[in-house]
Parts: structure tokens; C-alpha cells; sequence
């Protein structure tokens, strides 16, 4: 298994982070059976979709096909209110009626703050941005 960065949608959610260690260093050439399901954990829970587990045999994604549904996520770490997340196929589309990439994962600016809108970068974290939750 090998990690197919999808863009920089970070959303800093550190789904990534694991108590065996984060992603790239569980998925090192001589990492065992448990990093690598760690790993794998780790890629398909990254709200963002920014981290793909693909398989080095054939190449295909390795995640599961989600039914559509929003999330509204906290980061009680840091205090704040956190992205939407989206899972599952559901076209997004702008104001102006520009249709987004369907993708089986991202996490949307609710805080208003992000410099990569409609997607979240993490700026409800230095806004402080909270929802009264």
C-alpha cells in the first residue's frame, strides 16, 4: 500500500496522526502488517479525502464507497469548531453555478476564514471560530 496525496485540501483534522505513528512513517517500505492497517485507518478517516490508501498491486483506491452525508465536525483539541465533512458522491456547486470535482471525501469552510474555499484549510483554529457547541 502506498498514499496518494489528493490535492492541498488539508484540513488538519490529524486523522493522520495514529498512537503508532503518523501515516508516512507507517507506511514505510519495511512497516508490518499493524502500521500498515494503521495507516489505512488513518488515510480513510481524513475528512478532507487528501490522503488515499491505494494498493501497490493494482493501483485502485483503497476505500469504501460512502453514502452521501454531511458531518459537522468540533476540534475539541484546539477548542474550536471544525469543517463540514462531506462523504460520499455529492456534487458540490459554486454560487455562480461552477460545479466542483465529486470527490468520496471533502471538508468544507464553515468558518469563512479559509484561503482555499469552498474547502478548508484550517483557519477556524487562528480565528477561533466556534458554533456556540
Amino acid at each position: 500500500m502506498w498514499l496518494s496525496n489528493r490535492g492541498c485540501r488539508c484540513a488538519y483534522a490529524r486523522f493522520c496522526h495514529r498512537d503508532a505513528g503518523d501515516v508516512w512513517t507507517l507506511t514505510r517500505q519495511d512497516a508490518d502488517e499493524f502500521c500498515r492497517e494503521e495507516a489505512l485507518i488513518a488515510a480513510s478517516e481524513c475528512p478532507a479525502g487528501r490522503l488515499v490508501a491505494v494498493s501497490k498491486d493494482d493501483g485502485q483506491d483503497l476505500e469504501e464507497e460512502f453514502s452521501p452525508e454531511v458531518v459537522v465536525l468540533q476540534d475539541p483539541q484546539k477548542d474550536v469548531s471544525a469543517a463540514l465533512a462531506v462523504r460520499g458522491p455529492v456534487q458540490l456547486v459554486s454560487a455562480n453555478g461552477e460545479e466542483y470535482e465529486v470527490r468520496n471525501r471533502v471538508a468544507l469552510c464553515r468558518c469563512g476564514q479559509s484561503s482555499n474555499k469552498p474547502y478548508c484549510d484550517a483557519s477556524h483554529v487562528s480565528a477561533g471560530y466556534t458554533d456556540g457547541r
